[in-house]
C-alpha cells in the first residue's frame, strides 16, 4: 500500500518530514500544508528543527515548505537540519541558545536582512534568516543568527559584557559586544558566496572578544563551568 505524499516523524531534535520524490512541487506544498493543519493541535506552539527527506530541495523550496508548516500549525521552525550526523551537535546548541534568548524576554524575527536595513531590539533576538552585507543588528541582549551573518552585529548595546553573538555561518564585517569590537580581516561590501555550515559564537572573556566553534566545550568556557586545570588534574588523579 502506497503511503501519502507527506509523512511526519519525530527525531531527537524535532521533526522529520518525508516528501514524495515525484509529485509536482506546487501540489507537494499544498499536501504539506494540509498535513500540518490536520496535526496542528499536537504541537502546541512547539519550537522545533525540521529535516526534509525524500527529495532534493532548493533554498527557495525549503523556505516555501517552512512557510506552509508555520502558516498551518502552531510550530515555530527554529532551523532546517541537514541529515549529516556530524552537524547534529551544532544544531542542538543553536536551538538551545535560541530558546534561552527567547526565555530572557527575547524575540524572533523570520526573514533575511538586506543591505541598508537595520534591526534594533531592546531584548535578545533570534533571526531566522541571514544578515547580509550592509545590514546591521543592534541589540541590548544576545543575538543568535540561524543563518549566515555577513553584516554588522552589535550585542550588549547597553554595556552588558555577558552578552554573546552566535551564527550558523559567522562571516561578519564587524561584531561588537558592549564596548569591545572585532572586524573581519577582509571587509566585503558584497558577498554572495555559499559558505559551508560552520557555527560559531562570539563572547567576551579576559576583556577580549573570542570567536570559537559552537560546541559544548565552548559554552562551558563562556559560562565558566569547565573544570580548571588543577581541578581536572585532581579528578583524574
Amino acid at each position: 500500500m502506497k503511503s501519502g505524499p507527506v509523512m511526519i516523524k519525530s527525531n531527537k531534535y524535532g521533526l522529520v518530514v518525508r516528501l514524495d520524490g515525484e509529485m509536482p512541487f506546487a501540489e507537494l506544498t499544498e499536501a504539506v500544508a494540509r498535513k500540518f493543519k490536520e496535526a496542528a493541535n499536537f504541537f502546541q506552539d512547539a519550537k522545533m528543527a525540521v529535516t526534509f527527506q525524500g527529495r532534493v530541495l532548493t533554498k527557495d523550496q525549503e523556505d516555501r515548505l517552512v512557510n506552509a508548516i508555520v502558516m498551518n500549525s502552531r510550530i515555530h521552525v527554529i532551523c532546517i537540519v541537514d541529515e549529516r550526523p556530524e552537524e547534529a551537535e551544532y544544531y542542538e546548541h543553536a536551538i538551545r541558545l535560541a530558546g534561552e534568548a527567547e526565555a530572557r524576554q527575547g524575540q524572533f524575527y523570520r526573514g533575511n536582512l538586506r543591505g541598508g536595513q537595520t534591526m534594533e531590539s531592546e531584548t535578545s533576538i533570534v533571526i531566522l534568516g541571514d544578515v547580509n552585507p550592509g545590514a546591521s543588528v543592534v541589540s541590548k541582549g544576545n543575538v543568535v543568527v540561524l543563518g549566515s551573518c555577513r553584516g554588522n552585529v552589535y550585542a550588549g548595546a547597553s554595556g552588558n559584557h555577558d552578552c554573546f553573538i552566535a551564527a550558523l555561518v559567522m562571516k561578519p564585517v564587524q561584531i561588537r559586544i558592549a564596548d569591545k569590537m572585532a572586524r573581519s580581516a577582509i571587509a566585503k561590501r558584497s558577498d554572495n558566496a555559499e559558505y559551508a555550515l560552520d557555527p560559531k559564537i562570539a563572547y567576551i572573556k579576559d576583556n577580549h572578544i573570542h570567536v570559537k566553534n559552537l560546541v559544548r566545550s565552548t559554552l562551558e568556557d563562556m559560562l565558566g563551568t569547565a573544570d580548571a586545570p588543577e581541578e581536572k588534574k585532581q579528578k583524574d588523579g
